[in-house]
């Protein structure tokens, strides 16, 4: 999965820009393109406040400092995301907010159009544990984030299912994006299997959550000063939870549950996302 440390280190890729970029930009673009970096510096000085204040806050056991460093990430995502907003480079729209909260622990299933998805998606979760690349354990500006909010990396195997349906089973919550890097742009990268053997070990229903952002920004292979012309629109539609109970009751092992119930989430995505096309 796409982390917030991709974000810091985008900036740092901006000096490989030719000098003449701004000469070639449109005016309102070049200004676009300020505001974009001034967004990326922003998250790069934020990173070592919200580090700073996560290691003052380190006390209690183990639960209690990644709740409160959870929550940490909550509320300084959500002012950036206020900040994005208020710079015109982006605006998200909800639709079905209300199913993210609830009685007992959700599994939060999510696409992952650009590097924007983890901020909106943690600015309304007070608590989630979510699941990161390795590159954020080690990014200087996010591994004590990282480590203190207790996230876990995508790369630990089963390892990382028997971390999740732990948590799940205590009553927290985890959020991770099953294609496990940023969507190629206008589609979806095949599912990992992995969302699927979590929900079937914790027995805890996936809630959906489908992104999409228009126009694209940010995405796969996009360099951050290559900005749309217009404010990006996000729309986030959080959909009915998903009961495993009915893969484990119709396959014999749960290798067979955990393919079919993969196959069966990409296929909603990719018509979820197709209707959103046509109705673009």
């Amino acid at each position: 999965m796409a982390s917030p440390s991709q974000i810091v280190t985008a900036s740092a890729d901006s000096a490989a820009a030719p000098r003449s970029f701004f000469v070639t930009r449109r005016p309102t673009s070049a200004w676009r393109v300020l505001r974009t970096g001034a967004a990326f510096v922003t998250f790069g000085l934020g990173a070592i406040v919200v580090s700073g204040l996560v290691w003052l806050g380190a006390r209690g056991n183990d639960a209690q400092r990644e709740r409160r460093a959870q929550r940490m990430v909550h509320r300084a995502f959500a002012l950036f995301g206020w900040w994005m907003t208020r710079l015109g480079l982006i605006r998200a729209r909800w639709v079905g907010a209300e199913r993210l909260h609830g009685p007992g622990p959700r599994l939060y299933v999510a696409n992952h159009p650009t590097l924007i998805d983890v901020v909106l998606l943690l600015a309304r979760l007070p608590q989630a544990y979510c699941i990161v690349k390795t590159a954020a354990r080690r990014n200087p500006l996010m591994r004590g984030i990282v480590a203190r909010a207790g996230y876990l990396a995508n790369d630990d195997g089963d390892a990382l299912v028997d971390a999740c349906a732990t948590r799940l089973a205590q009553g927290r919550s985890v959020l991770l994006f099953p294609e496990g890097t940023r969507s190629p742009r206008g589609g979806l990268r095949r599912f990992q299997r992995g969302a699927a053997h979590i929900a079937l070990r914790s027995g805890c229903p996936i809630v959906p959550i489908v992104i999409t952002c228009r126009p694209p920004t940010l995405s796969k292979g996009q360099p951050w000063y290559d900005v749309p012309d217009r404010r990006a629109q996000f729309l986030l539609r959080v959909g009915e939870a998903i009961d495993p109970a009915r893969w484990l009751a119709a396959d014999p092992t749960t290798p067979v549950a955990a393919r079919r119930l993969t196959v069966e989430l990409q296929t909603r995505y990719e018509r979820w996302l197709g209707a959103d096309e046509d109705d673009a």
